[in-house]
């Protein structure tokens, strides 16, 4: 029984560290006194791909977020 509940506290410890998540890249671009704004959501990003595409959103002038 102990090694049952061992091996799913591994298990449960593991799911909880490669958790995904959400992030927002927002653009705001002022011309002429007109000032226009997106953004871009990208959902489920592990670690790594959060912070490559952190990279581009900073890179092209934008604000990262978490959301």
């Amino acid at each position: 029984m102990k090694k049952v509940l061992f091996v799913g506290m591994v298990f449960g410890a593991l799911a909880l560290t490669s958790c995904k998540k959400d992030y927002e890249c927002e653009v705001s671009v002022t011309v002429n006194g007109e000032t226009a704004s997106s953004s871009a959501t990208f959902e489920d990003l592990s670690k790594s791909e959060a912070k490559d595409k952190e990279e581009e959103c900073e890179n092209g002038g934008g604000k990262w977020s978490e959301k």
